[in-house]
């Protein structure tokens, strides 16, 4: 069961950098679309403190996206934690 449960963490790890790849390649595409256009510039960021997520954001529409994936990555660690209780 240890072994399942450190391939899952693997796992989660490898497609949160995949995800920050994926989402820089995006930017930058969108950057070089623009050429001499002015880059709009939305940030944000969500830390995770045991299972309570801090969401910060320049903007709502980032913000409402950050809190929703912080929601999921939540579920994710809650659903991790009984598998590895009662599994």
């Amino acid at each position: 069961m240890s072994l399942s449960l450190s391939l899952a963490a693997m796992l989660l790890i490898l497609v949160g950098f995949l995800l920050i790849f994926i989402a820089f390649l995006s930017e930058l595409f969108k950057a070089l679309k623009k050429s001499g256009a002015e880059v709009e510039k939305h940030g944000g960021a969500v830390v995770m403190i045991g299972p309570i997520p801090i969401v910060l954001a320049s903007d709502p529409k980032t913000a409402r996206m950050l809190l929703i994936l912080a929601i999921m990555l939540t579920l994710i660690l809650i659903l991790l934690t009984v598998l590895s209780v009662y599994g």
